[in-house]
């Protein structure tokens, strides 16, 4: 089966300094936390590693690794980074002859820092990702796929989306999509008119925050059904006490309510007949019809969490594709994102599939299911 993943591409400079300090700040919804750096310093780091990353690429290895045949396409400069992305995808067997190679602007580039706990704070310079154009892709190609897994869409290449999704669907294609927060609060009328030629729709819990207060700010009828003064329950949640804690806790935005199962039914509605919202190390949601699964994540050492929502999502749908049921793929997709955390950089922990089958024999099945 064939797959074409669609989006960015970077090279991924990681920066080890374990000197930073934290700061962490309580706000009414929760806590924020902060690296923090004096001024006018300057601060010698322990290493330095240069790998490749953005959406595009790191869902194509693991789609490979998987065992699908993958065409990556993503634009990248005419530089040696840009080479070093080839070199990359191509030594894991990925198709790289539509990738397109500009002189207009430099290749992708993030500088992560990593701190003591794993995390880690991404200064990103978007550069040629931002030129990908239609024309860069093949009508044919698109008709030939088994599947299309979009990830974001930098700057002006967001504008494609449209025109890209109905391309897919005019073949009967099936498209899965993880937009980035960029793309959510500049670019969401694209994401709203693309909606009902997408099947899954997979986002974090905070870029499904911005996803529904962009769309609430421009959409009366959804003020109407998220605005109230009930302040107890401003949601109607009524949920057992054990539930996880995205569908007990109402979500505030801009002095509007929401409840995860509000934000579900709303975006089903759109066209996606399964949406995804990963909560970090809290674990994964996944709404299907009417029934909402959860699955808490893996504990495991934290080492980095840069590619970990990739890994999630190309395991989760790549399972699909293969036949296995939402409850599997939940199960195969938190798998590959707990490797992922445990390792350097955003590739490196991918696993096959059959050391995701492996694996998924070898954990206790912790998925919760809840009415829609």
């Amino acid at each position: 089966m064939k797959i074409i993943t669609i989006g960015g591409a970077t090279q991924d400079v990681l920066l080890h300094y374990d000197g930073a300090d934290m700061m962490t700040i309580a706000q009414e919804q929760g806590t924020q936390s902060y690296l923090l750096f004096a001024a006018g310093e300057k601060i010698e780091v322990d290493s330095i590693e240069l790998l490749t990353g953005g959406g595009a690429t790191n869902v194509a290895v693991s789609f490979k690794r998987q065992g699908f045949d993958v065409i990556c396409i993503c634009t990248i400069g005419a530089d040696a980074a840009g080479a070093h992305i080839l070199d990359d995808l191509e030594q894991e067997g990925i198709q790289t002859a539509h990738i397109n190679q500009t002189t207009l602007k430099p290749t992708g580039s993030s500088y992560i820092v990593t701190s003591l706990h794993g995390d880690r704070t991404i200064f990103t310079y978007r550069g040629a990702n931002t030129l990908l154009t239609l024309t860069d892709i093949d009508e044919a190609l698109i008709q030939n796929a088994s599947y299309i897994y979009i990830t974001s869409l930098s700057g002006k290449a967001a504008v494609l989306l449209p025109a890209l999704t109905t391309l897919a669907k005019k073949h009967h294609i099936p498209i899965a999509i993880n937009p980035g927060k960029s793309q959510l609060a500049s670019n969401v009328n694209t994401l709203k008119e693309s909606l009902k030629n997408i099947d899954i729709l997979i986002l974090n819990s905070s870029e499904a925050k911005i996803l529904m207060a962009t769309l609430t700010r421009q959409d009366d009828d959804l003020k109407t059904v998220f605005h109230t003064t009930n302040t107890k329950n401003p949601c109607g949640l009524n949920q057992p006490d054990d539930a996880p804690y995205l569908l007990n806790q109402p979500i505030a935005c801009e002095g509007m309510f929401f409840g995860m199962k509000q934000f579900f039914n709303t975006a089903l509605t759109m066209g996606p007949h399964t949406v995804v919202v990963t909560n970090g190390a809290n674990g994964v949601y996944v709404a299907h019809k009417k029934t909402v699964y959860f699955h808490p994540s893996i504990r495991v050492p934290v080492i980095n969490t840069v590619g970990a929502g990739d890994a999630f999502g190309s395991a989760f749908v790549g399972s699909l594709i293969q036949g296995a049921s939402i409850e599997v793929a939940l199960q195969r997709g938190i798998i590959n994102s707990a490797s992922v955390l445990s390792h350097q950089g955003a590739k490196t922990g991918l696993l096959s599939a059959e050391m995701l089958n492996q694996q998924a024999r070898n954990i206790i099945n912790n998925i919760k299911t809840f009415a829609l």
